[in-house]
């Protein structure tokens, strides 16, 4: 009898996405040809305090006033912000925000330094935007919560702001990348916008962007979460492209417009997605699951202005994934393209068991990816292998 039920668990978890309506075909899969691929070129090591613990949940590569870059992270276990010397990797400084008093910060979730006494800081609790110097003092706060609105939450964007999720600046407007993170709450699309966008010199506060019909529309289901979180980045233009996980395609708009045009930027190896066979009330965590762990999906989209190229991750779907797979197995592929988006060529690297590549960032050296230790000492540094492109 116990084999039975893990048989049908087995059968359920392979048709949960095995619908023909809604699902996006990678038109050029196994039609383009690579020129490039990325290669190991460096490493980079950063010394940790006993306060400190690898994988840090946001990472911003701050350049200063003498044009040197600065590596900063964020700590949860003491709410600071670390400095390094990005070149030297030697330790510079922390910022730490008090949890009480006026100038409260109950919980830095990501942060954006402007400037050393302009640094805009998620206080997550409160999902507000505090303005913060370099001491942690607090001069401005906006919030995005109406405490009046019971069911705000069902209607506004969440935010899962990570080092490829990032704080962006543009035409000093401070944009917040967020998602849906319910399937239902895509009913209202027409109406639901992603990215919020603070402009500094009027604390005032609008919304963007707008999830595409044709992936989300006429009642697809996705699950929410992973698989309706968009990966922004700026253009050398000052557009934004996204990346969704479940398009072969970019999207490209204005920061502060709903309208995009589309490009494709997809794998030659990435397979057809498709929605969950379901409807998105009620939707069993099962399903969810298999939908993100047995299909290839997109993720990151890093623009890299020193070589002139984007990034574009993917994550490998694992046909035989059970509840029990780890959801960081799936094997990570970066595409690469040029500025125009078009096809250089692809590498794969490994696992997420290997890579926190949700700390990915881009400097004169090449591709930073954080590197997960196998041996105790590692958790002693904060680890990055560095990527640079390689002629076939």
């Amino acid at each position: 009898m116990k084999n039975c039920c893990y048989y049908l668990l087995a059968l359920l978890l392979s048709v949960a996405c095995s619908g023909n309506g809604g699902s996006v075909k990678n038109e050029f899969k196994g039609k383009l040809t690579a020129t490039k691929q990325l290669v190991k070129t460096g490493e980079k090591r950063f010394q940790l305090d006993t306060d400190t613990k690898v994988k840090p949940p946001y990472i911003q590569i701050y350049t200063d006033r003498a044009g040197g870059n600065q590596l900063t992270f964020l700590n949860p276990r003491k709410n600071s912000i670390y400095f390094y010397d990005y070149s030297d990797t030697a330790y510079v400084k922390q910022i730490v925000f008090e949890r009480e008093g006026a100038d409260a910060i109950l919980s830095a979730g990501a942060y954006y330094i402007k400037s050393p006494d302009s640094i805009y800081v998620f206080n997550r609790p409160m999902i507000e935007v505090a303005l913060s110097d370099s001491l942690g003092r607090v001069h401005n706060r906006v919030t995005f919560l109406d405490k009046n609105d019971k069911e705000w939450a069902s209607h506004n964007p969440q935010y899962l702001l990570s080092t490829v999720t990032p704080l962006m600046l543009v035409d000093n407007h401070l944009l917040l990348p967020g998602l849906a993170p319910f399937p239902e709450m895509l009913a209202d699309r027409e109406n639901f916008r992603f990215t919020a966008s603070i402009d500094l010199a009027t604390n005032k506060t609008e919304y963007h962007h707008l999830y595409p019909e044709e992936l989300f529309g006429s009642g697809l289901n996705w699950g929410g979460d992973l698989l309706q979180l968009p990966y922004p980045a700026i253009t050398p233009d000052a557009q934004m492209v996204h990346s969704f996980p479940n398009s072969h395609s970019l999207y490209i708009s204005d920061w502060n417009s709903d309208a995009s045009t589309t490009v494709y930027g997809g794998s030659n190896n990435a397979g057809t997605i498709a929605p969950i066979d379901h409807e998105a009330k009620g939707t069993p965590d099962e399903l969810t699951y298999a939908c993100y762990m047995e299909q290839d999906l997109y993720a990151a989209i890093i623009h890299d202005p020193y070589r002139k190229v984007y990034y574009r991750y993917l994550l490998h779907g694992l046909p035989g994934a059970t509840l029990k797979t780890p959801i960081d197995s799936k094997p990570l592929t970066i595409v690469v393209m040029d500025e125009q988006f078009r096809y250089l060529g692809e590498s794969e690297i490994g696992t997420g068991q290997e890579w926190n590549w949700k700390n990915s960032f881009v400097t004169k050296e090449g591709l930073n990816i954080e590197r997960i230790g196998t041996e105790p000492e590692d958790d002693d540094y904060l680890t990055f292998w560095l990527f640079n492109l390689k002629d076939l």
